[in-house]
C-alpha cells in the first residue's frame, strides 16, 4: 500500500470528481423526428447510388478509350468526393449537404454546356431535388439538436409505473 493509499482516502461515499457538464449530450437515433431523418437518409442514399453510376461510367470509359484514359481516370477523384459527401451527409454535415447540392448542380450544367443538349435532365433533378431536402432536413436537424439541448425532454414514465409491472392484487400469504 503507497502512503498515497490509505484507509480514509478510499471512502466509498465520496463523489466523482469527473464534470458532467463536458459531456456533449445529443439526443438518441429514436428521437429524432422522422420528417428530419428521412430526407437525410434519402439524400445520403441518393449520393451512393450517385457515386455507384459514377463509378460505374468511368470504368466502362477507361476500358473503352485509350487515348481518353487520363480524363476518364480523373473521374475517379469525382468518385471519391461524391462518396466523402454521402458520408459527411451521413453524418449530418451542413456543409457536406450543402456542397452536394452544389457540386452537382455545377457538374449537370457544365455537361449540358459541353454537350450542347440537356441529356440526364430527369435523373438530374431527381437527385437535385433529393440533396435540397438533405441540406434543409441537416439544417433542421442541427437546429432540432440546439433546441434539445437547451431544452431536454422530460424523461418518460419509469418502468415502475407501468401498470405490467404493478404488484398484483392477490398476494399470497406464506
Amino acid at each position: 500500500m503507497n502512503k498515497d493509499e490509505t484507509m480514509s482516502d478510499s471512502n466509498p461515499y465520496t463523489p466523482p470528481t469527473t464534470s458532467v457538464s463536458g459531456h456533449e449530450a445529443r439526443p438518441a437515433e429514436r428521437q429524432i423526428p422522422e420528417t428530419i431523418a428521412a430526407p437525410i437518409r434519402h439524400g445520403w442514399i441518393a449520393a451512393c447510388v450517385s457515386c455507384a453510376m459514377t463509378l460505374l461510367a468511368t470504368l466502362l470509359s477507361l476500358r473503352q478509350s485509350g487515348d481518353k484514359a487520363a480524363f476518364s481516370a480523373f473521374n475517379l477523384i469525382d468518385v471519391g468526393l461524391i462518396a466523402l459527401l454521402a458520408f459527411g451527409i451521413r453524418r449530418r454535415s451542413r456543409s457536406a449537404a450543402t456542397f452536394m447540392l452544389a457540386y452537382f448542380v455545377l457538374s449537370k450544367v457544365l455537361i449540358m454546356q459541353q454537350t450542347g443538349q440537356p441529356t440526364g435532365i430527369v435523373f438530374g433533378l431527381v437527385f437535385a431535388i433529393f440533396y435540397f431536402r438533405a441540406m434543409t432536413a441537416t439544417f433542421r436537424y442541427h437546429r432540432f439538436v440546439k433546441e434539445w439541448k437547451r431544452n431536454p425532454p422530460v424523461p418518460g414514465p419509469a418502468l415502475s409505473e407501468n401498470p405490467l409491472f404493478a404488484p398484483s392484487g392477490n398476494k399470497r400469504e406464506p
